[in-house]
């Protein structure tokens, strides 16, 4: 009897997993749901929601990440706001807090009136958004929880100013190189010399490079050689490319004055100071 209930049991219990996992149309949205709370807190137009999201293709290749320690965020909309049935934005409307799913956006509809796809991206199949709801907010509350992080960014961000001599000097002293400084306050210790001229202004450097807080953190890098046309990024990197020459190396600091200065981007923290080991490969004269 009890060797039989357990079978009726398990079985049940692999019907509701199976259910939970399939993939099904609600709405108008081709939808995979993995996790869903009927009593969690439900999303309503206007809401602001924090996300975790997998951006692949029908190959089930990652194209996009955005992780727990970078999540993503959107303003729940109208149905078929974002222009056609079966968006992602609509697939969206469908969750609550709490819960993961997979939503499955058809490329056609995405792609209306784009002259050329990549070839990763095939007409007549998905992107699948793979997405987790981990805070659901009103405007209101969005715009003080922006209040307060914006008042905590800019006491750290004038703590952060306050030390920055002492922190360049005292990553200088370990380094184990030796820096000169330029009149714009850009420190540089060239490795290897290179060959040649060297670039200037609108010339393009075919680089190397790796992109670290004077902590050590790596915040970007290149996998391999990248285009960087002299004139076009920050001031401390367009100076330090113009100090290598064809083959040369060198290890760069550059101050936030003539870096990202006082607002920061990205990864990037407002008055930051940035270390780049960068290596010219080669370099083009710009027309």
């Amino acid at each position: 009897m009890f060797k039989k209930l357990s079978v009726v049991m398990l079985a049940a219990g692999l019907v509701v997993a199976c259910n939970k996992n399939r993939v099904e149309v609600i709405e108008n949205v081709k939808i995979q749901i993995h996790s869903h709370d009927e009593k969690a807190k439900k999303l309503k137009d206007g809401d602001i929601i924090t996300f975790t999201a997998k951006i692949y293709n029908s190959a089930d290749s990652l194209l996009q990440e955005s992780p727990a320690s970078n999540p993503a965020r959107a303003m729940v909309q109208p149905a078929g706001a974002s222009g056609f049935k079966g968006s992602f934005e609509d697939g969206l409307r469908l969750l609550s807090l709490g819960d993961s799913a997979t939503i499955f956006v058809p490329v056609d509809s995405l792609s209306k009136g784009a002259h050329q796809l990549p070839p990763f991206i095939k007409k007549g199949t998905d992107l699948k958004y793979s997405v987790k709801i981990v805070k659901v907010q009103s405007s209101a509350e969005f715009d003080k929880d922006m209040a307060a992080t914006a008042q905590k960014e800019k006491v750290a961000a004038e703590e952060r100013k306050a030390k920055l001599p002492e922190l360049i000097a005292d990553y200088i002293s370990k380094s184990g190189k030796t820096f000169k400084t330029t009149a714009s306050g850009l420190y540089y210790s060239i490795s290897q010399e290179g060959t040649g001229a060297n670039p200037k202004n609108g010339d393009v450097c075919k680089c190397l490079y790796v992109g670290k807080f004077l902590d050590g953190k790596i915040f970007d890098q290149s996998k391999q050689p990248v285009d960087m046309p002299i004139g076009q990024m920050i001031p401390g990197f367009n100076e330090a490319l113009t100090l290598l020459k064809k083959g040369g190396k060198g290890t760069f600091v550059i101050p936030p004055q003539i870096g990202y200065g006082e607002q920061g981007q990205g990864p990037i923290p407002a008055n930051s100071a940035l270390v780049f080991e960068v290596e010219v490969v080669d370099f083009t004269k710009g027309n």
